[in-house]
């Protein structure tokens, strides 16, 4: 674990702490990569005025790669885990932790046309934007989040873990000692999300 992020950081020393108490709270780990589906207030709903628009900005200028999963699949993963996985043990850093996924890795390119797809519309053009314009964004973000009183999705913190170049994971150990098989793939998963917003989706 290297967390680049405080929200990263937060995670971790979360984990740290269950971990301390392991030997009195039998406790198993589960660490999802990016969740979507109905009651996503950010990802994706942050993706659907770009598809709509026909234009999607996208952090920095390399490869960007991300893993996925369905919050239906992290629901079925999170049973699993707490019903069959091995609990954490102080002497075994990889026991009891477990990442999931869809089984698929994702460019944001991939992402935005799956979200357009849904939606009915062509893929939409994605524009590279610098770091440096992230910043600035992330920073303008929060300024206008203080007037509101109000908490800004994108922040600074936010643009440090979009300057990476992949968030991604397997899902081989889950599958092995959970028995875990992701179930919803991409296209899928955003039909039902987008529905659950109200808006028209596209059906095959």
């Amino acid at each position: 674990p290297a967390p680049v992020s405080t929200y990263g950081r937060s995670k971790l020393g979360g984990e740290e702490a269950v971990r301390e108490l392991a030997d009195k709270v039998p406790s198993v780990i589960v660490r999802p990569p990016m969740v979507y589906g109905p009651g996503d207030v950010e990802f994706i709903p942050s993706v659907i005025p770009m598809a709509k628009s026909g234009v999607a900005l996208k952090s920095g200028f390399g490869p960007k790669r991300y893993s996925l999963i369905h919050v239906d699949d992290l629901n079925t993963a999170l049973l699993a885990a707490a019903e069959r996985g091995p609990t954490l043990d102080k002497a075994d850093a990889a026991r009891g932790v477990y990442t999931v996924s869809d089984g698929r890795e994702y460019t944001w390119e991939d992402v935005c046309a799956a979200v357009a797809r849904a939606l009915g519309r062509r893929p939409p053009t994605v524009l590279p934007v610098p770091d440096t314009v992230g910043y600035f964004l992330g920073l303008g973000s929060e300024a206008m989040a203080r007037l509101r009183g109000t908490v800004p999705i994108l922040n600074r913190d936010k643009v440090r873990e979009m300057k990476c170049a992949a968030w991604t994971c397997t899902t081989e150990r889950a599958t092995q000692e959970l028995g875990f098989a992701p179930t919803i793939p991409l296209d899928q998963g955003l039909v039902g999300t987008l529905a659950s917003y109200g808006h028209t989706v596209a059906h095959s």
